[in-house]
């Protein structure tokens, strides 16, 4: 070998190991807490706080750049029961804090701010000694036997726990741990529930009358193709599984506060086919006669501060439908596509709903009143951080809460707190029936209080023995349409936050459910209605 070309080549690697390093992060191995939630929703804060206030170190880690999930991204009015002694604890806790805020007297929901959420966690956080990493989404995970040991983040950090918590909404987490899992809805037959599977289409119905709306390009050309939003798979078998989910959105913060107003204006990606349907929606319910509300595409959800919770309106709205398996089991670049066709369906919508002639002119005026709130998601423009993910993936774990669980209430010995909220499913399938478009989704189902056993939020032992699930838990599709609230989701945080640090050597199901039981009653959880 030439040694000068040889110590030309040793220098220039060692040159370029140098600037490897440099160019890259460098972590330390591990960090390492006793326990290791994954995602910061407020079933995740419940789960840290909970844990941190056993007097075990945390760590939160949450993917985004803000914690707090929905509560602190536009949902503003919660789903809190109108009965007393449901949702006790940390979620009784968060919304007494709200009500002593805002000193709203409705009797049934607590209205707050989303910046307001998002501050009041950051504190309750901060006071529980929780240690919180924003920006760390998840790559991989790491198992010895069936325990998990690391996961390892997509900036390069990783984090070693005793036992783990995924409090994702999308249940990444409890994917990559090896645990079974499900995406979409059981049959009818799978567990016995009469709201599971595909359920009978229905045409758009305003006062007992049906709207009919052509779904063609081509107004009555079949050929013309189907408008966007519309499918092609008719009435399916009745009862039957498939991998169809509820519809996402954003939950919009907007106000006619013209001090704290930015107008909705017009898209870069405006397209107005995209709201064709829409269109052929208002002209339809002209034509019969039907008036249109004002605030059609708003609603008149007042909360606080003079400011609107948008959620999806009846029919044509802000949500989007036919993405949830493709988000779910999709890549982040996937998902990312699919926030921004999201984001961009509803920024087009407000512009449609206050510029395009074929809405009603009194709706067109109210609307152009009105625009996102300019102190709310002040890095974002004014629009909501989290998309509204109503389900995803879902554990199925040691027990399966069931619809049957829910109308029946089933007694648990290793109940952990109460669900409330009636089964609601937001729209499923849109597609054509005889001409016209039909929807599949079927009205909610009222379950009263009911108990959640700890098992539901359990691997099974041959699988992952050191992972607790409170938010993607083990429920069919039926019983999760009522489980997926928020309040629900932070009881079931807190009791995963006990459970974490009550088991031993972080075997979860070993956890003694009395001492279980006796912690959360001690902590204010409601554990028998």
């Amino acid at each position: 070998m030439d040694r000068k070309a040889g110590y030309v080549r040793l220098v220039g690697g060692a040159l370029a190991l140098l600037l490897s390093c440099v160019a890259a992060p460098a972590y330390a191995a591990c960090q390492r807490a006793d326990v290791v939630v994954y995602g910061g929703t407020p079933g995740g804060i419940a789960a840290a706080i909970q844990a941190a206030r056993l007097k075990k170190s945390v760590i939160l880690l949450e993917p985004t750049r803000h914690v707090g999930g929905m509560l602190s991204s536009g949902l503003t009015k919660t789903d809190a029961s109108p009965r007393k002694n449901v949702y006790g604890g940390i979620a009784a806790e968060f919304l007494k804090k709200a009500k002593a805020r805002y000193r709203t007297s409705d009797p049934i929901r607590i209205y707050f701010e989303s910046k307001w959420a998002e501050a009041t966690f950051n504190v309750m956080l901060r006071s529980a000694n929780v240690t919180v990493e924003l920006e760390q989404r998840i790559l991989k995970a790491a198992r010895a036997s069936t325990a998990l040991t690391e996961i390892t983040m997509v900036s390069g950090k990783s984090y070693c726990g005793t036992v783990f918590v995924d409090a994702s909404y999308e249940g990444d987490l409890t994917l990559k741990s090896g645990a079974q899992t499900i995406v979409g809805r059981e049959s009818r037959a799978k567990y016995g529930e009469s709201a599971a599977g595909v359920q009978k289409l229905k045409r758009p119905e305003v006062d007992g009358s049906a709207i009919l709306v052509d779904p063609y390009v081509v107004a009555g050309n079949r050929n013309s193709g189907l408008l966007p939003g519309v499918i092609d798979v008719g009435q399916k078998a009745l009862g039957s599984a498939d991998t169809s989910m509820m519809a996402f959105n954003y939950r919009l913060c907007v106000t006619d506060n013209a001090d704290n107003r930015i107008p909705f204006t017009r898209p870069d990606s405006y397209d107005p086919l995209l709201y064709e349907t829409t269109a052929r929606f208002l002209q339809a319910l002209k034509a019969s006669g039907k008036g249109v509300d004002a605030a059609h595409f708003i609603g008149r959800g007042m909360t606080v501060n003079g400011k609107l919770d948008v959620n999806s309106t009846r029919y044509f709205s802000t949500n989007v439908w036919h993405i949830g398996y493709d988000y779910t089991t999709g890549t982040e670049a996937k998902r990312e596509a699919i926030r921004t066709r999201v984001r961009n369906h509803i920024t087009g919508l407000m512009w449609f709903a206050q510029s395009d002639p074929r809405v009603p002119s009194n709706v067109r005026q109210y609307m152009a009143k009105f625009g996102y709130c300019a102190d709310e998601f002040t890095d974002n423009g004014g629009f909501p951080y989290q998309m509204y993910v109503r389900q995803a993936r879902r554990l199925i774990g040691q027990v399966v809460l069931t619809q049957n669980n829910l109308v029946k209430k089933t007694p648990y010995s290793d109940t952990i707190g109460l669900g409330f909220y009636p089964m609601d499913e937001h729209g499923m399938i849109r597609t054509v029936l005889n001409g016209f478009i039909a929807d599949e989704s079927r009205e909610s189902i009222g379950v009263g209080p009911y108990q959640i056993p700890y098992r539901a939020m359990l691997p099974k032992t041959s699988q992952v023995t050191n992972l607790i699930v409170p938010v993607a838990l083990s429920a069919s599709h039926a019983a999760f349409t009522s489980v997926r609230v928020e309040p629900t989701f932070m009881v079931l945080g807190q009791a995963a936050g006990a459970a974490a640090a009550l088991a031993p050597k972080g075997r979860v199901s070993e956890v003694n459910i009395n001492k279980l039981r006796s912690t959360l009653s001690a902590a204010g959880q409601i554990l028998k209605f």
